[in-house]
């Protein structure tokens, strides 16, 4: 679980609106206060989500970063000279997701670990993303000298663009990857393991492959790569296998998931808010110290930003 704006760290990485808006209260959860109120929930949701409001929280955080770093990066552009269809050409460029998800996926979520709206799934009969190719950018007006210049200098000043966010980044990437061991133990758990054998048998039952059958996280990657068959391997947007049956076999699975899974799905997001508390508890000064630096990395991009105008 992600936002077109960023590097994918992992082709669902992870990555929508700040639910404590202006109340400074943070995503930690009830009777913990916090002076950094927004930024603290969009890092809680960016790294450690316990609930489907704390990963919109954290789109909403991303998508801040994400803008403020195009920003940099149109504005080196700009100072080597290049105009707005060459910055705009520069950042498409990038290729940093040559592939966009079609609309009706519910790009909140965390299927993986029960973080999904089962209504949503069942109103949209979407659960996994379904991929097209991206256009390309946009030529249009640019010279293929120019376009050649602008390759000669766009990962530089993408270099140049993301400086300011390494050390969130780092930090973040370090207490996510302790948050999902976290989540690991509890999917170990007795009561889990006993509703992931039902969810196992009951996918089994409808069809299902040894390797979709496993866990949620496998029944999700393996819908990834069915509905997406073929599109990874597409050159061209012509050449994209049509969507309609794609479409069909997401729903179809889409129902199973829901049938099959409800009971599992309901007792993670029963149990992950409170395994978030000890999480908290137990990594206090680490969280503590990735909300201050989010803060300042926030303060820095806007401050870089502003002096361009």
């Amino acid at each position: 679980m992600t936002s077109p704006l960023r590097p994918l760290l992992a082709l669902a990485a992870i990555m929508t609106a700040i639910v404590t808006a202006g109340c400074g209260v943070s995503a930690h959860g009830p009777g913990i206060r916090t002076a950094l109120g927004q930024t603290d929930a969009g890092v809680i949701g960016e790294y450690i989500p316990a609930s489907m409001s704390q990963i919109a929280d954290g789109t909403d955080f991303e998508l801040t970063i994400s803008t403020l770093e195009r920003e940099l990066f149109e504005d080196c552009i700009k100072s080597l000279g290049f105009g707005p269809a060459a910055q705009a050409y520069a950042y498409r460029n990038l290729n940093l997701i040559p592939f966009v998800a079609l609309s009706g996926y519910t790009q909140n979520q965390q299927a993986s670990v029960g973080l999904v709206s089962l209504q949503s799934i069942t109103q949209s009969g979407m659960l996994a993303p379904l991929y097209m190719m991206a256009r390309p950018a946009n030529t249009a007006g640019i010279s293929i000298a120019e376009q050649r210049a602008l390759r000669a200098d766009q990962w530089r000043c993408w270099s140049k663009s993301t400086e300011a966010t390494r050390e969130l980044a780092r930090q973040g990437a370090a207490i996510g990857r302790q948050w999902y061991s976290a989540e690991v133990r509890l999917m170990s758990s007795p009561r889990v393991r006993v509703a992931t054998k039902t969810f196992k048998a009951c996918v089994a039952h409808s069809g299902a492959p040894r390797t979709a059958s496993e866990s949620l996280g496998q029944f999700l990657n393996w819908l990834r790569a069915e509905v997406n068959r073929g599109v990874f391997r597409s050159r061209a947007i012509a050449t994209q296998p049509s969507l309609q049956p794609r479409r069909q076999l997401d729903a179809h699975w889409s129902r199973i998931f829901t049938r099959c899974g409800s009971p599992l799905v309901l007792l993670m997001q029963r149990l992950l808010p409170g395994a978030q508390q000890v999480f908290f508890q137990a990594h206090f000064g680490q969280v503590t110290a990735l909300e201050k630096t989010a803060a300042r990395t926030l303060a820095a991009l806007e401050h870089l930003t502003e002096r361009q105008f």
